[in-house]
């Protein structure tokens, strides 16, 4: 490169001023497509044009002496020379100084190279902030949120990206609650962040949490399962490396001694975030790095968890308070911490301190067993140091780990106990759907001079999974790539549908797909560039179901004896049915080519018809027993377009508890159903007398309809026969103006369709 410098300045003319400037210049072309500082070319690149110039001028002087030794001119003479004393030269002679000038550069760089690699050199700027600033993927919280314990960070992980984790906590030990008590707890939270955009993202988690008091608990274990909160967050950096945001969140409890969330305790959190990066906010200096986050957060818990218990004659105590994280006050809640994200580990510590405010009514009566917060003081407020640790082993497998340390000294009235200590630990998962079919694009100047290197053509299938026989989609069946180390994939749930991963066009595809219904398939394709719209068919498998069982009855003597001649029905969910009889032992037995819902009833003289319901899978083989009550007389009856009953169906007052009298009449009007199987929709209808709130009556009378529903269900009765609505009092059979009319009114029908 030197050489034809030289050799063009000769020819022009050139100083070897201009000559050593050119090469110069040229060096910082080659080197331009490095990264560059603040004013163009960073330390370090200027450090290497020096040297460049250095074996620039070491090649001049070299070149001179090898001249000089052969009676020839240096290379710098000859570019001092004019046209006539140029022209005195022969051209081997100047090809012969210049090519002694270019063999001596290159050796001197050569040499160069050779004392450089021999030394321990410092790393580059561009190695070094490779090597540490490549931090572990944020990790979200037990609330979903970016940050660690109680601490939220308002920095985005980025826009379109989505975390899913378990986070649990574990604390126990003594005399921290009440005296002389021994408390364990420990709790479970599955927790989802989504980053929609850089600026607006949104969380979500469901708890489970389970408290054991030995001494004092009633019951010992408290378990309250099914706790979800869910929100939103904006945020947006208002300058280099400071972040302000704010969130939303919002708090639905599972019900006080029951299972199912309480809407009327739902609790609400608006919160302000504040982050700071130190290393980014002070420039991010090439040769200089601070590990450290700043985060602020300070929010207003409305809170309503009281609700859970207004209905109870006693207020919660303490450790009811404790196990379903009930409070009377609100809080104003304030966080700090810090974070160290190093490449391999991010040591975090943080404070939470929450301020109770606005009380509700009558938590500091008199006669409670505590004082109440005001009394108490600041040594009350619930108050913890957390600190930690977070990695990440695996890129994008987080793991975290914690220590909740409580600095609250006392105990208040209507206030959780702050737990002593309180152990966290977890893992998540990051998923970042938009780096996937991201194009590579590496651009390299060489002589200024852009290559663009592109990823190379692709393709794959869309591919859908369907029935043979019937073309319906086939969903859930494993599709496995022979002889190719790739993760298996399921067809979707609803379609049948999966994509593949993408290949070089050309490539010999197999793939192999499993379904517990269906034979083994395989199909084959060579792969073209884009998408490949394909069918897979799967032969389904025989689906042979059997049912055999015996019929048994009363005897005279008071015992179950098998009932021989008994005729059986068995009633298809979809309206097919068939017969049979039952052998000298009672015994009977059904084949059948689909799984699916039956009731088997079974039909002998001078016992009620009965039956059982039957949900069979696949390949299944069942064995029942159906016991058949002695008939007295007949209690229900097919007429026309109804059933009618000898007597009617009663249930306590105010209430869809039906009464014992009841159960049997229902029994026979099972009965009824499974000896009418062509009756494969049946509308059960409640009513009512007209006292009471109209909209209340007519709920009563649902209820009612759909009790009577249930208990036909258990006697056999196949569910999808069946229907239930409630009229209340607007269809009566007689006017309401006395007590044996309305008794008349309140009734249950069961109409035909």
């Amino acid at each position: 490169m030197y050489a034809w410098n030289l050799r063009d300045a000769a020819n022009n003319g050139s100083s070897p001023a201009r000559v050593r400037q050119g090469a110069t210049r040229s060096q910082e072309a080659r080197h331009s497509g490095r990264k560059n500082d603040e004013n163009g070319v960073n330390f370090m690149d200027r450090m290497k044009n020096r040297a460049l110039g250095v074996i620039v001028a070491a090649a001049l002087i070299s070149s001179a002496s090898v001249a000089a030794a052969g009676n020839l001119p240096s290379a710098a003479e000859l570019a001092q020379m004019d046209e006539e004393e140029r022209a005195e030269l022969d051209d081997e002679d100047v090809d012969a100084i210049l090519d002694a000038a270019e063999e001596d550069a290159e050796e001197e760089g050569a040499d160069d190279e050779d004392g450089e690699a021999g030394e321990d050199a410092e790393p580059t700027a561009a190695e070094w902030e490779t090597s540490l600033r490549d931090p572990i993927t944020p990790i979200i919280n037990s609330e979903g949120s970016i940050g660690f314990h109680g601490i939220a960070s308002a920095i985005s992980p980025g826009p379109f990206t989505f975390q899913a984790g378990v986070l649990a906590q574990a604390t126990g030990g003594s005399n921290f609650i009440r005296h002389n008590d021994s408390h364990r707890a420990l709790g479970a939270n599955v927790v989802v962040n989504a980053s929609i955009t850089e600026n607006v993202g949104g969380h979500f988690r469901l708890n489970a949490r389970n408290n054991y008091n030995r001494e004092f608990g009633r019951p010992q274990a408290m378990l309250a399962q099914g706790d979800m909160s869910f929100g939103g967050i904006g945020r947006v950096e208002v300058d280099e490396g400071i972040w302000l945001g704010g969130d939303l969140t919002v708090f639905v409890p599972s019900s006080f001694d029951s299972v199912g969330i309480s809407g009327g305790a739902t609790s609400v959190r608006p919160r302000l975030l504040f982050s700071m990066d130190v290393d980014k906010m002070m420039g991010a200096e090439p040769d200089l790095y601070i590990p450290l986050l700043v985060h602020a957060n300070i929010g207003y818990r409305v809170d309503n968890t009281e609700s859970l218990v207004e209905d109870r004659p006693q207020p919660p105590d303490r450790i009811e308070r404790t196990a379903y994280g009930i409070s009377a006050y609100d809080m104003v809640e304030f966080g700090l911490g810090v974070e160290a994200p190093l490449p391999n580990v991010t040591p975090y510590l943080g404070w939470t301190l929450g301020i109770p405010v606005n009380g509700d009514d009558g938590v500091c009566d008199d006669g409670r067993a505590l004082s109440c917060v005001s009394d108490v003081g600041g040594s009350a407020f619930p108050q913890v140091l957390s600190l930690g640790a977070k990695g990440e082993p695996v890129e994008n497998f987080g793991l975290h780990a914690g220590l909740d340390i409580g600095l609250t000294g006392e105990q208040a009235e209507g206030l959780p106990v702050t737990f002593p200590y309180e152990f966290h630990f977890g893992v998540s998962y990051t998923l970042d759907p938009s780096l996937r079919g991201t194009v590579q694009i590496e651009e390299t100047l060489v002589e200024q001079e852009v290559e663009v290197e592109v990823e190379a053509p692709r393709g794959w299938l869309s591919a859908v999974v369907v029935d043979e026989i019937t073309g319906s989609p086939v969903r859930g069946a494993q599709v496995q790539y022979v002889d190719m180390r790739r993760n298996p994939q399921l067809t979707d749930g609803d379609t049948g549908e999966f994509r593949s991963y993408t290949f070089e066009p050309g490539t010999n595809l197999v793939i192999q797909v499993d379904h517990p219904d269906y034979e083994t398939a395989y199909a084959d394709w060579e792969i073209e560039e884009g998408s490949m719209e394909v069918e897979v068919a799967m032969e389904p498998l025989p689906q042979t179901v059997f049912v055999a069982g015996e019929v048994v009855g009363m005897s005279e003597d008071g015992d179950l004896v098998p009932l021989s001649g008994a005729d059986l029905l068995l009633i298809r969910d979809t309206g097919d049915f068939t017969d049979a009889v039952t052998d000298e032992e009672g015994r009977f037995e059904f084949e059948l080519d689909q799984p699916g819902g039956m009731s088997v009833a079974a039909i002998a003289d001078d016992y009620v018809t009965g039956g059982v319901y039957l949900m069979a899978e696949a390949n299944d083989e069942l064995d029942v027993t159906i016991e058949l009550a002695e008939l007295d007389q007949w209690l229900a009856q097919r007429r026309s377009n109804q059933i009618e009953l000898e007597d009617r169906i009663t249930f306590a007052d105010d209430s869809a508890d039906l009464s014992e009298e009841s159960v049997e009449i229902i029994a026979h009007v099972a009965a009824v159903l499974f000896e009418n199987p062509d009756l494969m929709s049946v509308s059960i209808q409640g009513h009512t007398d007209d006292r009471g709130d109209a909209d209340e009556l007519r709920a009563l009378s649902e209820e009612r309809a759909q009790a009577v529903r249930d208990m036909l269900v258990e006697y056999g009765v196949s569910p999808e026969r069946l229907a239930y609505e409630g009229h209340g009092a607007d269809s009566p059979l007689v006017p309401n103006t006395s007590g044996r009319n309305r008794q008349m009114n309140r009734r249950i029908e069961f109409h035909l369709e």
